[in-house]
């Protein structure tokens, strides 16, 4: 006999006993009640309670998570989704917390930048976890933007901060140049959280940087640019005017080309207006994405690297006003074509791995773990066991792994050494 068929039978004589006790007719009562329903309503209640059972997580031999092992379960997944991704949190927003956890349900808020990791987290929450998802989770940019989720930099280099109004000195994450495009995710007390073309995050001052949507940005770009190939370039009000900004333009910058007469080249300004350099210090493309992706080779990236020998070193920079060593070897790659991320322990994760010394050439990228976290110090091979590196204590310089070659020679980074990347084959 089932469940369902006991607890009925059992209900049907409690009740003919209590309709005895009261003086009334048993039987006729009793198939009163079932005539109308008693069965099917008794039925629903069994189904209901069954339903509430499964959902609470109380099926006969499954173990029941306490709320504090699903939140240490979801957390784990979060850190772990990331990582499987193969980003950082330096490259994207992935802020969530748990907020309540009840009837088989987690409710989760927070923010992220990439709605694949949200698809992936609330799948990997269903598999593993057995549980459904209340979504409060805001999908950035954030709507109180708007369409203003563009911006592009108004300045010759600007400083992008670890949090609103910190921005300077060791609060500098990195820097961009002036024209460069940024996505912009959300605002804080009149700072903006913008993130660059290598996907790294940095809090942007409103005064750098001209809001606009994508089709300002395009409408901005629809023209022949000019790269500034030369470590700094004049930047003037009219052909050998005044200048227009404190800072000169920087190598690597690129904005689109006005006209073109002469010795001077007007570049059009974001935001509008124009300013004048000389030609000779301007390489043209057809377009941005030309200028950002003709690879020039090994040979080239060395030469570049070469030209900035004595440079200082600057916490954040990436330009020829100072490099931090990742933000020099990407400087490098960046001006001949070749895309790599911001920091040493993440450029490790790209490219082809050269296990030793012995193993490289030249234009790999070469790995030091100066403290306990891992790949933490960054330079360029340049052959002959010779490598050019920005150091925090010389700037930009050559140093090699060869103790006979007694002036350049560095003990210490060569016990250092964990491994090189190959990023140009």
């Amino acid at each position: 006999m089932s469940v369902q068929h006991q607890w009925l039978e059992a209900v049907e004589l409690e009740c003919a006993a209590s309709v005895a006790r009261d003086g009334c007719p048993r039987k006729g009562d009793l198939d009163l009640l079932k005539c109308n329903g008693f069965r099917e309503i008794v039925t629903m209640l069994l189904l209901l309670c069954l339903c509430v059972c499964l959902g609470s997580g109380c099926q006969e031999g499954l173990p029941v998570l306490s709320e504090a092992e699903i939140a240490s379960k979801t957390d784990a997944l979060l850190a772990k989704i990331v990582e499987d991704a193969g980003l950082s949190d330096r490259e994207c927003v992935f802020d969530v917390q748990i907020t309540d956890i009840r009837r088989g349900k987690i409710t989760l808020t927070g923010e992220t930048s990439e709605q694949r990791l949200k698809d992936i987290l609330f799948t990997r929450i269903a598999d593993e976890l057995s549980y459904g998802i209340v979504d409060e989770i805001a999908l950035l940019p954030s709507a109180d933007l708007g369409d203003k989720t563009w911006a592009l930099v108004c300045k010759p280099v600007i400083n992008l901060g670890s949090a609103p109004s910190k921005k300077d000195y060791e609060n500098t994450v990195t820097q961009a140049r002036l024209g460069d495009v940024l996505r912009v995710l959300k605002t804080q007390d009149e700072w903006y959280l913008v993130q660059m073309d290598d996907h790294y995050l940095g809090w942007a001052d409103p005064s750098d940087i001209i809001l606009c949507d994508k089709d300002d940005v395009d409408e901005f770009w629809d023209k022949e640019v000019a790269l500034i190939a030369v470590k700094m370039a004049e930047c003037l009000d009219s052909p050998g005017g005044e200048p227009v900004f404190e800072k000169r333009l920087v190598h690597g910058s690129i904005l689109p080309i006005e006209s073109q007469t002469g010795e001077w080249a007007k570049l059009s300004l974001p935001g509008g207006g124009n300013v004048y350099t000389k030609t000779v210090n301007i390489l043209r493309y057809k377009s941005r994405e030309d200028a950002l992706n003709k690879q020039s080779g090994v040979a080239a990236v060395i030469a570049t690297a070469k030209q900035y020998l004595g440079f200082p070193y600057l916490w954040g920079g990436c330009t020829s006003y100072g490099f931090d060593c990742s933000g020099f070897t990407q400087f490098c790659m960046k001006v001949n074509g070749y895309s790599i991320r911001r920091d040493a322990d993440l450029q490790f994760k790209q490219g082809e791995p050269v296990l030793t010394i012995a193993q490289l050439k030249p234009g790999d990228l070469v790995f030091f773990q100066t403290d306990n976290s891992g790949p933490s110090h960054v330079g360029i091979y340049i052959g002959d066991y010779r490598f050019i590196h920005s150091a925090g204590s010389t700037g930009v310089t050559i140093n090699s792994f060869k103790s006979s070659n007694v002036e350049e020679y560095s003990s210490s980074l060569t016990m250092q050494f964990c491994g090189g990347r190959r990023i140009i084959k």
